[in-house]
């Protein structure tokens, strides 16, 4: 009884919330029409990506009941080295190391990863400058690339850096959020189709979620939480979901997989350890060389 009353008192608010935006579009008509015309273009881009589906590979297939799962440990440092010497951001150096532990496990497989590239689907907050704090989620669902046609490693993190920099200058976040508040106005049948389409299975091969963790340990009763492991889940025709959360310095990853289609998901998890270790080669060799113990640093030329 208590939810019905306050469905119908949202209900009911739907006028009012309606008319204040009116009068508010009325008072400010520029901002306002500015506004309707990014979320038109946004709605645009949502559908246009759901007009180019993902490329069809053996994750996406008809998955099981049961599961398989395998975590890997790393440092939050090593990633930080990784994009200081070599661009990017921390997710990036995340989304780089995963494309190259995907193009060796596709290739184990006998895909051809000549031009192929794998879209993941990452997690978002469209949470407002003054929201922070505030109880909830606001996710927007948003389509990375995973270039496994790179061979290079640093060519590779790149393309994932340059990809992800165009990403979050389109309208993918603003169209989601778009999305989002049809539940002010529209019938729950409409919102559901909306929301379907944002979130088709069409649209990505997997889930790649990298959530910041505290920096600090944490204690429950005395005792010190020392590791976090996270789990994500599987949508409907895909056999894998990676997840990451740094915690304390470190840096873990989660592979959720299909138990029947996914058994080899111990060798994925270890090539994506492989191909983090090159990017952390790469790194050392394009840092510059520092001066051995004892040894007077190189005086600047003019």
């Amino acid at each position: 009884m208590e939810l019905l009353a306050r469905g119908a008192t949202d209900f009911a608010e739907i006028p009012v919330k309606a008319a204040a935006r009116l009068a508010s579009a009325i008072r400010n008509p520029k901002p306002a029409a500015r506004r309707v015309s990014e979320g038109l273009e946004a709605i645009s881009e949502v559908a246009w990506n759901f007009a180019n589906p993902a490329p069809e590979l053996p994750l996406n297939v008809e998955i099981g009941t049961h599961r398989r799962f395998i975590w890997m440990r790393s440092e939050l440092a090593t990633f930080k080295r990784i994009k200081d010497a070599l661009g990017g951001t921390v997710n990036d150096v995340v989304l780089a190391a995963v494309s190259g532990g995907l193009r060796n496990w596709l290739q184990a497989r006998g895909v051809k990863t000549e031009g192929l590239e794998l879209r993941a689907l990452v997690p978002v907050s469209i949470r407002a400058e003054g929201e922070h704090g505030q109880l909830g989620n606001r996710i927007a669902a948003m389509r990375g690339p995973l270039p496994v046609y790179v061979e290079d490693p640093v060519r590779r993190l790149d393309v994932v850096r340059e990809a992800m920099g165009e990403l979050k200058q389109s309208k993918q976040a603003l169209g989601a959020e778009v999305i989002a508040r049809f539940n002010d106005f529209a019938p729950p049948t409409l919102l559901a189709q909306a929301s379907r389409i944002n979130f088709s299975t069409r649209l990505f091969n997997l889930i790649v979620t990298n959530v910041p963790g505290p920096q600090m340990p944490l204690y429950v009763l005395g005792r010190e939480l020392e590791d976090v492991f996270p789990v994500a889940f599987l949508p409907e025709n895909h056999a894998l979901a990676i997840a990451i959360m740094s915690y304390n310095g470190g840096i873990n990853f989660g592979l959720l997989a299909d138990y029947d289609s996914m058994e080899d998901v111990g060798y994925l998890s270890r090539c994506i350890e492989d191909s983090l270790a090159e990017l952390l080669e790469a790194a050392k060799e394009a840092e510059p060389e520092r001066p051995k113990f004892g040894e007077p640093a190189e005086a600047p030329t003019s």
